[in-house]
């Protein structure tokens, strides 16, 4: 296991090479956000789903959602934007919010359980961006902690969760605020709020009205 030191504020292409070789070879990978850090690796790749969902010690019944590179990205992982959707997306990518749509029937139930839907997420972490855009596929978007542990807010603190069990961890500093991403459900006619988290669920009421439930 190795730990890369990256500056955010100048990402070098060498090691943003080496986290995509580790990723294009089923290698997982522990990263910084814009939130906290993560726990990532190939999305397309069930192997590697699959090895996340043990090292977290999760249930397959809550899938991880998934980073994206481009917000063009989102048509392909689902079946329909809706146009409140589309607005939040416009309001708040790249940003802390995770949006559940309807999957597409080619993802794997391993990332759409048994209602069919799939979290999506565009990051505003310039070593999340380059990871993407190199990569070209969408990313595993989960919480650097086991189960009922606090996410992992550095690399260090990955390290002392995983160890050896990450193939490799980036360190971009310290996240000091360690506050999740809200997660809005707009699968349906009307969005619905799953977690409220770096975005207020007022903020999101002020650009597409009242959410289900409220």
């Amino acid at each position: 296991m190795n730990i890369v030191r990256i500056d955010p504020k100048n990402v070098d292409a060498e090691s943003i090479e080496k986290v995509v070789d580790h990723l294009r070879c089923g290698g997982i990978i522990g990263y910084p956000t814009d939130t906290v850090y993560g726990l990532g690796g190939d999305g397309m790749n069930e192997d590697v789903i699959d090895q996340i969902y043990r090292l977290k010690g999760r249930s397959t019944q809550y899938p991880f959602p998934l980073l994206v590179g481009r917000a063009e990205d989102v048509s392909r992982l689902t079946r329909t934007i809706s146009f409140k959707a589309e607005v939040l997306m416009e309001q708040f990518w790249p940003g802390p919010l995770t949006l559940v749509f309807s999957g597409s029937r080619s993802l794997s139930s391993l990332l759409t359980g048994k209602e069919g839907k799939v979290g999506l997420r565009l990051s505003s972490d310039p070593i999340c961006q380059a990871i993407l855009m190199k990569f070209e596929k969408p990313l595993i978007s989960t919480s650097a902690n086991p189960s009922g542990h606090k996410p992992a807010q550095s690399a260090s603190q990955v390290f002392d969760y995983f160890g050896n069990q990450v193939d490799l961890i980036l360190d971009g500093g310290e996240k000091k605020a360690g506050v999740p991403s809200t997660v809005i459900d707009v699968s349906g006619t009307l969005p619905k709020i799953i977690r409220e988290g770096a975005i207020s669920k007022g903020r999101i009421e002020k650009v597409i009205g009242p959410l289900n439930g409220s």
